[in-house]
């Protein structure tokens, strides 16, 4: 009988060697996810460690490598721990069982889109895990943090996150189409167009399907969401690079 939830790799993080767990989830209850809609979830999580406690001691390395939206960094991660660490808990005791070929049947039949990396850098889990996946899909969205440091073979199925026009540049003179988040009015650039989920809440991820590696699609910009705090510290630490830029260092 199909589960809800699986896990499909164990091993070590392929950005610092410390072991990490993907996880999948909604293949039986969807997400309530109102903005990605119904998507198969991938879990990247430290074996070790509630996902709390590794994001607020800067355990997250394995998972979330140099990204600059980390809780030990700037603080403004979108993700809402609180659920990731259920995910976490269950699988600590067990409940999970393995993936298999029969739910990548389910998913060659079904064509379940997939979110590459609803929480953890995709890029710390070996491509070769992934792929069966994608394929057996064909349908999905994924992120980067890590788009300077990974196999260039995840531009195909990865958008590279940035956070500056400057970083948006430069990921895409090295082969990506890009994701950048922006403070809430800040400008596009010239080649983004804005997620189309901000511009209409009708059209979900699901539907999009944009952000879905190299292809003639645009790149996307977003305005920066979450929490109030999250989105202050945001702005924040934007405001603190661009000093830094002027600054020249």
């Amino acid at each position: 009988m199909l589960q809800n939830s699986y896990i499909v790799w164990e091993g070590a993080s392929l950005i610092n060697g410390s072991p990490i767990v993907l996880i999948l989830t909604g293949f039986v209850f969807h997400t309530s996810n109102r903005k990605t809609g119904r998507l198969i979830q991938s879990w990247i999580l430290q074996q070790e460690f509630v996902p709390t406690d590794a994001a607020k001691n800067g355990l997250d390395i394995g998972i979330c490598g140099n990204c600059p939206l980390k809780l030990s960094h700037s603080g403004s991660c979108y993700v809402n721990l609180l659920p990731t660490n259920n995910i976490y808990r269950k699988y600590a005791t067990g409940t999970y069982p393995k993936f298999s070929t029969h739910e990548i049947e389910v998913l060659k039949r079904y064509r379940y889109p997939i979110r590459i990396g609803s929480y953890g850098d995709p890029t710390a889990i070996p491509i070769e895990v992934w792929e069966p996946i994608i394929f057996a899909s064909q349908k999905y969205t994924g992120y980067t943090h890590q788009w300077r440091y990974c196999d260039t073979r995840w531009q195909q199925y990865l958008m590279a996150s940035v956070e500056s026009e400057a970083e948006a540049k430069e990921a895409q003179i090295r082969g990506w189409r890009t994701f950048r988040i922006t403070a809430p009015n800040a400008p596009l650039m010239s080649n983004e167009i804005l997620c189309r989920n901000t511009e209409d809440d009708r059209i979900q991820c699901e539907n999009c399907l944009l952000c879905d590696g190299v292809s003639s699609k645009p790149n996307i910009g977003d305005r920066v969401h979450g929490l109030n705090w999250k989105v202050s510290n945001f702005e924040k630490y934007i405001n603190s690079t661009a000093v830094s830029a002027g600054n020249g260092r």
